[in-house]
């Protein structure tokens, strides 16, 4: 979904089958399954929360919505809202993808310039209390429950440090077998072979002293789960913890690091070897340390140093972090004089979860086509 969808991407062929009433929701669904809501305010009302969507900028003013009840492609039961917003006219239409296992919700966001001049604004996407945005998604808990389409997720602003992936958090996961830093026993873990990625803010072109901390508690043996551990500026270390140090056992990998690129941003990533039987990576700790600073590699596993780093990362514990900041996640949008931008979020429907992009090849025409295939065929099922 790298490029903007443009209206003409996905033809919407609705036909609107009831207005609904003041405080009267509108319902869709997918056959069998239980249906998501729209309110009569044009939020998305799930199981886990709301999302709803609001558009700021120079010549956008607050309007009147029209919830109404669509059919996309003749056959996809839908629901639409309509937003005049002064220079913007704002289209919301929203869907049941039958994706296994459960369905996802689509929500498309049409925005359309009226006045004939380009428009600078600013798009936000108002979420429950407590979801979490990552790279591409956004949690609650385990659960994934958002996909942001890509030509909104390089617009975000960035925290000093944290994981930019949708890897999970497990803490407790792993039992270290002798005297170590407590965060040994939390992990992130990529899912799927997801990979663990951080960003740190260093000073531009900047060298560094990286170690990584792992504990393998999962497998016994050797083979199961190598790792490919990438610091920028230094080599790939591959390493299996378990040949390496043993089950239960922490160790450390330690880098000279350098932001290579003077972006002003270290990147520190661990992927699954490349024929892991196991491609789920593991990630327990994160030093970063000054260049050519002596370190005694025994007192920083048993986390006597943690203070003397310039950035210390109990993975996967209480106070890891996303690099994104909590709370409203606000997009700029640009638009010619004119021009009609489309905008395709993945919202997890009652009981079910959004696909991880990175794992998923589902895209925005897909799923249309997708929806509209299974409800052709419904008819010939009762």
């Amino acid at each position: 979904m790298k490029t903007t969808h443009i209206t003409s991407v996905l033809t919407l062929v609705a036909a609107c089958c009831s207005v609904s009433a003041a405080g009267d929701p509108q319902e869709f669904s997918s056959p069998g399954f239980p249906p998501s809501k729209v309110d009569q305010l044009g939020r998305l009302v799930e199981d886990w929360g709301t999302v709803d969507v609001r558009l700021s900028g120079e010549g956008v003013v607050v309007g009147e919505s029209q919830v109404s009840s669509v059919k996309l492609e003749e056959v996809v039961p839908a629901v639409r809202v309509v937003s005049q917003l002064g220079a913007v006219e704002m289209t919301r239409t929203m869907y049941r993808a039958p994706i296994f296992p459960g369905g996802v919700d689509v929500l498309r966001v049409q925005l359309k310039e009226l006045q004939g001049k380009p428009l600078e604004a600013v798009l936000t996407l108002d979420a429950s209390t407590g979801t979490q945005l990552g790279q591409r998604t956004a949690r609650i808990g385990g659960r994934t429950v958002l996909v942001l389409p890509r030509e909104v997720t390089g617009t975000q602003a960035l925290l000093d440090w944290g994981f930019s992936d949708e890897a999970v958090s497990l803490p407790g996961w792993a039992r270290p077998a002798k005297e170590c830093d407590a965060a040994f026993r939390n992990i992130r873990a990529g899912m799927g072979g997801v990979p663990i990625v951080y960003r740190f803010t260093v000073p531009a072109g900047s060298q560094a002293t990286v170690i990584l901390g792992l504990c393998e508690s999962h497998w016994s043996a050797a083979g199961h789960r190598p790792l490919r551990c990438r610091v920028e500026g230094a080599p790939e270390q591959a390493v299996d913890p378990v040949a390496k140090w043993g089950q239960h056992q922490p160790g450390l990998l330690v880098f000279d690091a350098r932001d290579e690129n003077g972006d002003g941003k270290l990147v520190v990533s661990v992927l699954p070897g490349v024929h892991a039987p196991d491609q789920n990576p593991i990630l327990n700790v994160i030093w970063i340390f000054p260049a050519g600073e002596p370190l005694d590699p025994g007192m920083v596993l048993a986390g006597q140093l943690n203070d003397a780093a310039q950035y210390y990362v109990d993975v996967g514990g209480q106070k890891d972090q996303s690099i994104y900041p909590p709370g409203k996640m606000e997009f700029p949008v640009h638009l010619a004089a004119g021009e009609t931008q489309e905008l395709t979020f993945l919202v997890a429907c009652p009981g079910g979860d959004a696909p991880v992009p990175s794992t998923s090849a589902w895209d925005a025409a897909k799923l249309l086509r997708a929806a509209r295939d299974v409800w052709r065929d419904w008819p010939a099922t009762e």
